[in-house]
């Protein structure tokens, strides 16, 4: 087995194999390390792997050992100012749909009704940061312990939107791939939670 095993690594390496050959020994290598019958096996040394590797390179980027650690400490402290532009956002999507009623004004006033509408919520919800911090400080330790949920929970949604929900047809070197970051978030939630715990 390990002579095989070496056999077809040097003929990989030297480009006597094909790509559909390296792929096809790869999905039988990890087949047979980690049987098809233990999906909750494989499924761990799926994500474990895949979170590992997302973890050692950015143990090997910014030299912390604690990975994506600190970059969950930097959302965290950014929750107010991230939650004042959502606020901003949605305060003015809803000012300019609230406003159609008013659209049937006369003359300049009702073309400009809207607008004016959305940039008045625009510009009420861009001073909410203090308030949003405000409450931060009133519900502590609750929003500590909580707020690492959020904001992981905000960029795991965009971790699968962006690379989970599309891998599912593309072959099990490019899905494993794809899972790294989601896979690396989660691992640094879970290196930060007992920090902001405590």
């Amino acid at each position: 087995m390990a002579k095989g095993t070496a056999r077809a690594t040097i003929q990989a390496l030297t480009g006597r194999l094909g790509r559909a050959q390296v792929v096809a020994g790869i999905t039988s290598a990890a087949t047979a390390v980690v049987p098809v019958d233990s999906r909750g096996r494989r499924w761990l040394v799926h994500n474990g792997s895949a979170a590992l590797a997302g973890h050692g390179a950015l143990w090997l980027v910014t030299g912390n050992p604690m990975g994506a650690e600190p970059l969950m400490a930097a959302a965290v402290h950014s929750v107010p100012d991230c939650g004042a532009f959502v606020i901003t956002c949605v305060g003015a999507y809803a000012a300019w749909k609230a406003a159609r009623v008013l659209r049937g004004l006369p003359g300049l006033l009702g073309l400009a009704v809207r607008p004016a509408a959305a940039l008045g919520a625009a510009f009420w919800g861009q001073g909410t940061a203090p308030l949003i911090t405000e409450v931060m400080a009133a519900t502590a330790p609750w929003s500590s312990m909580l707020l690492p949920l959020l904001a992981a929970g905000t960029l795991a949604g965009i971790c699968w939107w962006a690379l989970d929900s599309r891998s599912s047809a593309w072959r099990a070197p490019v899905r494993w791939a794809a899972r790294i970051p989601l896979a690396t978030l989660a691992l640094g939630v879970g290196l930060y939670a007992p920090g902001g715990a405590l």
